[in-house]
């Protein structure tokens, strides 16, 4: 479950509820300004939030979808997973991606490179994170980052390390992902999720590795409701928090039914975790439903 709000102490809540109602794993994202609608609205800094989001669950795993390689050096970014590892007690799915919001590199002035060196850094970022995590000291010398005799104490509680997920569908994210993931996130319609599985199959045959060992997960934005007119009410409410129109392809809405089938699709062509956006207002009753009525549809 992936969780957007617009006060702290709403956030908070909405995590601690998503904990209580037994889902397995509580997200946040990596942006400088929320991702949709106006830009004056709250979005909490990442790894603060990630390190609050250890202190105040106890069993639900935590992360973030996803990293963005360009945020932070990434030695600055192994220490700060390493630490929430700590404090979670094993619990954090660590993550990386391309990073594509360029909208907020231009309004505080971060540097927004073209896609190929992007994708460049971000396959040196896990490169050097796993060095960190797994040696006494490492030394690493890249086109963009280098360490010298660096330690990384304390390391992860996991290990070899935490569970690392890749987001992205383009062709580098896909060669990251084939060469270091755990995991690989999509956003977008089943036959979408199927055609970059088939290519990610077909890299990781390229770099030797067997495909199965990458879980396929998907990240749709989920409004239901006990009938559809309620659901669509649900929706329209998020959409209003969002400051942005449902998206086919993108938006799962329905009774349990209907969203238990949508899912089915997602499972038909390989895909096995599932990261649900929800949105203020964070109503507890459309969450439970899911709980004790899609979850069964699905498991049966």
């Amino acid at each position: 479950m992936q969780a957007q709000a617009t006060t702290w102490d709403e956030y908070l809540r909405a995590v601690k509820m998503v904990e209580e109602l037994r889902f397995g794993s509580v997200w946040t994202f990596d942006h400088l300004l929320p991702f949709s609608g106006p830009e004056d609205r709250a979005c909490f800094e990442t790894l603060t939030t990630l390190g609050a989001m250890a202190a105040v669950t106890t069993s639900a795993r935590i992360g973030v979808l996803v990293n963005g390689a360009l945020y932070r050096h990434p030695a600055v970014l192994a220490k700060a997973a390493a630490q929430v590892d700590q404090m979670s007690g094993g619990r954090l799915d660590f993550s990386l991606g391309a990073a594509w919001a360029e909208r907020e590199f231009r309004a505080y002035g971060l540097e927004f490179p073209p896609l190929a060196e992007r994708y460049g850094r971000l396959e040196e970022a896990l490169q050097v994170t796993k060095l960190l995590w797994s040696q006494r000291r490492t030394n690493f010398r890249g086109r963009y980052y280098r360490l010298e005799d660096a330690p990384c104490e304390p390391k992860p509680l996991q290990q070899p390390h935490p569970p690392v997920t890749i987001g992205g569908s383009g062709l580098g994210s896909l060669r990251a992902a084939a060469r270091h993931a755990d995991r690989l996130n999509l956003i977008g319609p089943p036959e979408h999720c199927a055609e970059r599985a088939r290519r990610l199959e077909q890299l990781c045959a390229e770099e030797g590795r067997s495909f199965g060992e990458i879980e396929l997960s998907v990240h749709p934005t989920v409004a239901l409701g006990k009938d559809e007119r309620s659901a669509q009410d649900l929706a329209e409410r998020m959409a209003a928090t969002l400051g942005a129109r449902p998206q086919p392809g993108r938006w799962v809405v329905g009774t349990p039914e209907q969203v238990a089938q949508s899912l089915r699709r997602y499972m038909e062509v390989g895909v096995s975790h599932f990261v649900l956006a929800v949105t203020a207002p964070f109503e507890r009753e459309p969450l439970r439903l899911f709980q004790d009525e899609v979850v069964p549809a699905l498991e049966g």
